[in-house]
C-alpha cells in the first residue's frame, strides 16, 4: 500500500510540480544564457584586435559567477537540488584600505582567468541549450500525458452511457470504430490509470540526473570541500588548544590560589607571616594568570602581535615545584630525566603540572612523589600520591571541583598519545593515585630495559600496552 501511494503520489507532490516548474522554466533560460554567453565571447574575440574586446571577455567571465549563483539558487528553491554554496573568489584588485596598484590588476586578471568555478559555470550554461530543450519537452508531457490518461475513460463511459454524443447514425463505419475505441479504453482504465504518473517519474529522474550537474558546475569542488573541512579542523583545533591551554595553564594556577588561601587562612592567627606571604604569592600568580588569559584571547581575536614567551619545558620543573610547595602542598622530586628534545620536554612539563594540580584537588594534605628518568629509548615520567591523610578534606571550591568532568587526565593522555607514547593512569592497589607516562624518544616504543623497573616505578606496566 505505501509502495502504491508513493507511486502515485508524485501525481500531487509539491516537490514534482517544483520540479516540473523548474524544467519549463529550463528552456526560456537556457536560450537566454546560451545566447548572451556566445554573444557576448564572439564580440569579446572579434574585438581583442582594438583591445576592446579584452574589456567584452573580463565583463563576461566576471558575470559567471553572479549568474551560477542565481542559477544554484533557482536549482535550490524551485527543484529542491542540495546544492552547496561555492566558496568565494579568493581573488581581489587589493585590499580593503589600499590603493589598487598595476601588480594588483595583473594577480586579478590572472585570478579571474584561473578561476575554476567560473569555468565549470560556463560548461553548465552551455550544457543548458541541451539539458532545457529536453526537460521542457518531458515537463509537458508530465502535465498532459496524466490528464489525458485520466480523461479518457471519463469521456468513454459518457459515451457508453449516452451522455457525450457520437457519430451520426448515418455514417456506421466511424460508429463502429467510436464503440470499439470506447470498449477498449474502459477495459484498459486500470492500465491507464497505471500509466497517468510514467512521464511525472521520467521527469523526476530526469531533474536528479540535472541535479548531479548542477552539483558539480554550481557548488564547490573537490578541493574546495577540502579547504573547508581543512578549515573547520583547524578551528576545532584551534578550540580544543585554547581549552586545554585555559585548563591546564590558568586552572593550575587558579588551582595553587586556591590551595594556598586555604593553607593561609588556617594558620592565619598562629602564623600571619606565612598567611601574609600566601596572599603576596596569590596576587603574583594572579597577575600571571590574567597575563595569560589576555594573551590567550588575544590569540583567539587574531590580534596577538606581542611576541609569546616559549612554553616551559622540564628546566623549569624545579620553579614549578617550588611555586606549589610555596602554596602549601609537600612535594618529594626525583627529577633524574637528562634534557630531551624540546616538543617532548615541553610536554613533560605540562604532564607533570596537570599531575600536581590533580594531586592537589583530589588528595588533601598527601605527599606528592614527582619522577622523571631517562629510559634506554623513553622518556618516563610519573606523579603519584599514597591515600589521602585521614578525615582530610579539600577547600570548599576543589570539593565542588571534583564533581566535573576530568579534563586533566585526558589532557595527559592526549599529550603522551600525540608524542606516540602512552601512560597508566587511575588509582593503586594502596588506595593511592598514579600517573606514568611514558614518551618516545626515537620514532616507537621498544621492548626496554629490565633495569629500567628498578626504583619507584615499574615502567614494564605502561610500556606493556604498547607491546600487546
Amino acid at each position: 500500500m505505501n509502495a502504491m501511494g508513493r507511486y502515485f503520489g508524485v501525481l500531487w507532490s509539491s516537490r514534482s510540480w517544483g520540479e516540473i516548474t523548474y524544467l519549463l522554466l529550463g528552456l526560456p533560460i537556457a536560450i537566454l544564457w546560451f545566447t548572451y554567453a556566445v554573444t557576448l565571447y564572439a564580440v569579446g574575440i572579434s574585438l581583442l584586435i582594438i583591445w576592446v574586446g579584452v574589456l567584452i571577455l573580463v565583463a563576461m567571465q566576471w558575470s559567471l559567477r553572479p549568474i551560477g549563483e542565481s542559477e544554484r539558487r533557482l536549482a535550490v528553491h524551485v527543484a529542491r537540488i542540495e546544492i552547496d554554496a561555492p566558496r568565494p573568489r579568493g581573488y581581489r584588485i587589493h585590499e580593503k584600505g589600499q590603493s589598487p596598484t598595476l601588480a594588483g590588476w595583473g594577480r586579478w586578471g590572472h585570478g579571474l582567468l584561473h578561476d575554476g568555478q567560473s569555468w565549470r559555470i560556463l560548461a553548465w550554461l552551455m550544457s543548458r541549450i541541451v539539458l532545457g530543450p529536453v526537460g521542457f519537452a518531458l515537463a509537458v508531457c508530465a502535465i498532459v500525458v496524466p490528464i489525458a490518461l485520466v480523461s479518457a475513460p471519463i469521456l468513454a463511459g459518457g459515451y457508453w452511457v449516452g451522455a457525450l454524443a457520437g457519430p451520426d447514425a448515418a455514417e456506421p463505419v466511424a460508429q463502429e470504430i467510436v464503440d470499439t475505441v470506447t470498449l477498449w479504453v474502459l477495459v484498459g482504465t486500470p492500465v491507464l490509470l497505471a500509466m497517468a504518473p510514467i512521464f511525472m517519474w521520467v521527469s523526476h529522474y530526469y531533474t536528479v540526473l540535472i541535479g548531479l550537474i548542477a552539483q558539480w558546475a554550481l557548488g564547490p569542488c573537490g578541493d574546495d570541500r577540502v579547504a573547508e573541512a581543512t578549515e573547520r579542523a583547524e578551528l576545532a583545533e584551534t578550540q580544543v588548544r585554547v581549552d586545554q591551554e585555559l585548563h591546564d595553564s590558568i586552572g593550575h594556577m587558579i588551582t595553587m590560589n586556591i590551595v594556598q588561601a586555604g593553607a593561609g587562612a588556617h594558620v592565619f592567627d598562629s602564623d600571619p607571616e606565612f598567611a601574609r606571604q600566601a596572599l603576596r604569592n596569590i596576587e603574583e600568580r594572579g597577575r600571571v594568570a590574567m597575563g595569560e588569559l589576555d594573551r590567550i584571547i588575544a590569540a583567539i581575536r587574531g590580534d596577538d602581535a606581542e611576541p609569546r614567551a616559549p612554553l616551559p619545558t622540564l628546566a623549569e620543573v624545579t620553579d614549578l615545584l617550588e611555586q606549589a610547595r610555596a602554596a602549601g602542598l609537600e612535594i618529594e622530586a626525583q627529577l633524574d630525566a637528562t634534557m630531551p628534545p624540546v616538543a617532548l620536554s615541553r610536554a613533560a612539563y605540562a604532564i607533570i603540572r596537570e599531575g600536581v594540580t590533580n594531586a592537589a584537588k583530589h588528595a588533601p594534605g598527601a605527599t606528592i612523589h614527582v619522577h622523571t628518568r631517562s629510559l634506554s629509548d623513553a622518556l618516563a615520567i610519573a606523579v603519584t600520591n599514597p591515600r589521602a591523610d585521614a578525615g582530610a578534606e579539600p577547600i570548599a571550591a576543589l570539593k565542588q571541583a571534583r564533581q566535573g568532568i576530568r579534563h586533566g587526565t585526558a589532557g595527559i593522555r592526549d599529550r603522551a598519545a600525540l608524542l606516540g607514547g602512552t601512560s597508566v593512569i587511575g588509582p593503586r592497589d594502596d588506595g593511592g593515585y598514579e600517573v606514568l607516562v611514558l614518551i618516545p624518544v626515537e620514532l616507537s616504543l621498544g621492548e626496554g630495559d629490565p633495569a629500567d623497573d628498578e626504583g619507584c616505578c615499574q615502567w614494564s606496566r605502561v610500556r606493556a600496552k604498547v607491546l600487546a
